[in-house]
């Protein structure tokens, strides 16, 4: 079963991680004993982030934990978070939503660089990307040949019947 406390706090808009990325998370709980074997950042935003552990590892939700990761294009930053939510994703590994608390003026300013120039990146990249709507559109009739003739019979029979109705 899922748990989560996301429902009672906005969203902001997600950067998944790419494979360039630097995915690693060191996290410490409670008992201050950090980890990051098997932790890896899935998504990240202005007010939190996701990352995948194990089940043994995994906190529970309400927990604040410290987190520390590399901001995409940047650099290093250590914050503490609440954890939110827990999604199992198979037998070994759970999915951890952490909003990030109290994160400071200086912090949330890298933040917002590293994430906008990502965000730009990949927006730029995707505008390079040949293949729009139109593009894929022209060949997708060819895709299922037998319906498309079945379409075709079919409008060529609704073009007899109009015509022949008009005379």
């Amino acid at each position: 079963m899922t748990q989560s406390l996301a429902k009672y706090h906005a969203r902001s808009p997600r950067y998944i991680l790419q494979p360039q990325d630097n995915t690693l998370v060191r996290v410490a709980g409670p008992q201050q004993i950090p980890w990051e074997e098997g932790t890896e950042i899935k998504n990240i935003s202005l007010s939190g982030l996701a990352f995948t552990t194990s089940v043994e590892l995994c906190p529970i939700v309400g927990e604040f934990i410290k987190i520390q990761f590399q901001v995409p294009g940047t650099t290093q930053m250590a914050c503490y978070g609440l954890v939110t939510r827990l999604e199992p994703l198979g037998q070994t590994e759970i999915l951890v939503g952490v909003q990030f608390y109290k994160l400071e003026m200086p912090h949330r300013i890298v933040l917002l660089q590293g994430l906008a120039q990502k965000l730009k990146d990949q927006q730029q990249e995707n505008r390079q990307a040949p293949i729009g709507f139109w593009a894929q559109w022209k060949f997708q009739w060819l895709k299922n040949p037998r319906a498309s003739l079945m379409m075709i019979l079919f409008f060529l029979s609704w073009m007899i019947l109009v015509l022949w109705t008009l005379r």
